[in-house]
């Protein structure tokens, strides 16, 4: 190659280069500089021009500090694992007195694709699906009558042998964000009425007409949910805001409060559970009076890992073990308040209080 074209070949990749690395510096600079100067402001539509409605998906809470540790400096270390399964399928179905409901440790944005595809692929025709309230609504659906399993067949066929079939249903379909955080139930009610029957006459919200359809259904959406959702999830944007827990602990200036939004059946099952799992003693419990008596120590740490969990499941601590508490539950319109006390009027140090309600949430399903 002659002489001078090398030359000017060489100074043309230096020059190419110093661009491209001078690009670059510019748009590191220019990236720190913006997360800097924080937000910057809404956009404003101009007088006269169609406004678009701005949904922010991944909003930013407001930061509540009733301790007022703002300013301080802190270690923090590797956050937990949102898998808190505690020796227990990914997938199974629940049941407290006449409700059933499917249980996933996945959160609810994940599940609902999967739910809608199971509708139509077993032709459950629906009628209304909402992913911000996590309801899916089929028509009402023929079927031949029947155990459950063969309705279900039956409803699966479609128009199929329609002279055969004598009645008809609606599945309404619930996912809500369970009380475990990043986990999710899926609740069923169904109703039936005669071929022909009028529909406005159904009393819905009282539990399904035919249990063992709706425990069949559910069956078959807990198995194929199991089979379909995998590490690698699809998400929904559209149910985010399914996400948020049940389970809230309030830290305000006076003592913590752990809040559940469930019924007193469900959160009293749910804490009962919560201290077994937790290997917290229960020294005596009332359920008319809705108190727990309860044994914990400070320094009694929530054992993590499914294979440590596992060999530590069956060693239950020993009659006296840790300092007696009184866990009180008051029920406040829809939610259930946990509260902790020394007795029936004495509070305990707040930082107790803390811990011990963080414990009985992280074991709460």
């Amino acid at each position: 190659m002659n002489p001078m074209v090398r030359l000017c070949s060489w100074i043309f990749i230096v020059a190419l280069t110093s661009v491209s690395l001078s690009g670059c510096w510019f748009k590191n600079t220019e990236v720190r500089d913006r997360l800097e100067r924080g937000s910057t402001p809404a956009v404003v539509i101009p007088e006269g021009l169609d406004a678009p409605i701005f949904v922010d998906i991944m909003p930013i809470p407001e930061v509540d500090d009733p301790k007022g540790l703002a300013e301080t400096e802190f270690d923090v270390g590797p956050p937990d694992s949102l898998s808190t399964t505690f020796a227990v399928e990914k997938i199974i179905i629940k049941r407290l007195g006449d409700q059933r409901w499917v249980f996933l440790d996945v959160p609810p944005p994940s599940v609902w694709p999967h739910v809608v595809q199971f509708w139509e692929d077993n032709n459950l025709t629906i009628e209304n699906s909402d992913p911000a309230s996590g309801i899916i609504e089929t028509q009402w659906l023929a079927s031949e009558s029947g155990t459950g399993e063969a309705v279900f067949e039956s409803l699966k066929l479609g128009n199929f042998l329609q002279n055969r079939k004598t009645q008809q249903h609606k599945l309404v379909l619930r996912i809500e964000p369970g009380v475990r955080s990043g986990s999710t139930e899926v609740f069923l009610e169904q109703h039936s009425i005669p071929l022909g029957g009028n529909p406005n006459a159904v009393e819905w919200n009282q539990g399904s007409d035919d249990v063992e359809l709706e425990s069949t259904i559910l069956r078959a959406l807990a198995y194929n949910l199991g089979e379909s959702i995998t590490d690698e999830q699809t998400i929904s944007l559209k149910a985010s805001g399914l996400a948020d827990s049940r389970t809230e602990l309030v830290l305000g200036s006076g003592q913590p409060i752990l809040k559940y939004r469930l019924d007193f059946n469900r959160a009293w099952a749910t804490v009962s559970s919560a201290l077994e799992n937790a290997n917290i003693n229960i020294d005596d419990l009332n359920r008319s009076e809705a108190y727990f008596y309860i044994y914990y120590t400070e320094d009694q740490e929530v054992e993590k890992g499914f294979f440590k969990r596992l060999l530590t499941r069956d060693k239950k601590p020993e009659e006296g073990d840790g300092n007696r508490y009184q866990l009180r539950l008051v029920t406040e319109e829809d939610e259930v308040h946990v509260s902790v006390y020394l007795d029936q009027s004495s509070l305990p140090d707040a930082d107790i209080a803390e811990k011990l309600l963080k414990v009985i949430k992280l074991y709460s399903t």
